[in-house]
């Protein structure tokens, strides 16, 4: 291959980087510690780096399936994934790590009101559903298996015993 094109590649992949530089700083001081964000933080770090969830689950001690939670999580609202303290001690703002809330007011909540419809009218109300008492292949009382008939066997053995 030539250099041009690994070049081209690396380019790529720097632009598709998961972690800003401030983040990968504070990722860094995070896994240090041994513990569960420490383990996160490892992760993260490693998917940054280009391993895959599988690869990055094995270097930090996580499952797949912990690491594909954190990475959506941290997607999602960034370096809060973590708490306060942590950040603290990794030297981050905790209040500047909490994702930008958007200013400008979403088009519908400026959508106006029209008079005489509530709220409450605009929302589709959920079906509950009905609860069978009795299930299926049974009457109503009826118990299954041993129990059933040993409870049947005693109620018939009081019955003999009043009738004598």
């Amino acid at each position: 291959m030539s250099n041009q094109n690994m070049n081209e590649r690396e380019n790529i992949n720097r632009s598709k980087k998961l972690l800003s530089e401030q983040e990968r700083i504070a990722f860094r001081m995070i896994s240090t510690g041994n513990d569960l964000h420490g383990q996160r933080a490892l992760a993260l770090l490693a998917i940054d780096a280009g391993a895959t969830q599988a690869q990055a689950a094995q270097r930090a001690g996580l499952t797949p399936g912990q690491v594909k939670y954190w990475l959506g999580k941290f997607r999602e609202i960034r370096l809060a994934i973590f708490p306060d303290q942590v950040l603290e001690a990794a030297g981050q703002d905790p209040l500047s790590s909490q994702p930008e809330m958007a200013t400008e007011p979403s088009p519908a909540a400026e959508k106006p009101q029209i008079q005489g419809e509530s709220k409450k009218a605009k929302e589709p109300k959920k079906k509950k559903a009905k609860k069978s008492k009795v299930k299926k292949g049974r009457k109503a009382g009826q118990k299954k298996g041993k129990k059933a008939k040993k409870n049947k066997r005693k109620k018939q053995d009081k019955k003999k015993k009043k009738e004598l």
